[in-house]
């Protein structure tokens, strides 16, 4: 398990990480209110998605490098989503950070969702060019590691 000299004391094991991402995956693919929208960004690149998903966590836990974000894909999905559709995110993540992890853990996903959630949250209440100034700054505070500061 990786982990920095300045990084909190909670630990994460790799496999219980790759356990909470394939919970995560297949609760996605079976909810039926955000499978439509996840079928537009993801397509059939569930493997690729769950590849992301697990090194953004890596990256913000473990505060090794900056998370990586696809441009593209990141635009894509807060023109995708809303409000309702990202609370749902943050609650399926958390139900299955519950399920994946220790409870200490579990909070720890659980502030990363929120945070996340929050965030995009700004970005989607907004319209025209105030949500694609607000989209640029939410989207280089993530790539310059604004999550892991907040563990």
């Amino acid at each position: 398990m990786p982990s920095s000299p300045i990084a909190p004391s909670n630990y994460f094991d790799e496999a219980d990480l790759d356990a909470l991402v394939r919970e995560f995956s297949e609760r996605l693919r079976r909810d039926t209110s955000l499978r439509p929208v996840l079928d537009r960004l993801i397509g059939n690149r569930w493997e690729d998605a769950e590849a992301t998903v697990g090194a953004f966590l890596r990256a913000t836990l473990f505060m090794l490098d900056c998370p990586q974000l696809d441009d593209d894909w990141f635009d894509r999905a807060a023109l995708a989503l809303d409000q309702t559709a990202l609370e749902r995110l943050g609650d399926i993540l958390l139900d299955c950070a519950l399920v994946a992890l220790p409870l200490h853990s579990a909070a720890v996903i659980a502030d990363i969702g929120d945070a996340l959630t929050r965030q995009l949250g700004d970005v989607v209440a907004l319209q025209g060019a105030a949500r694609q100034d607000r989209l640029l700054q939410v989207r280089g505070r993530l790539r310059a590691g604004a999550l892991m500061a907040r563990l």
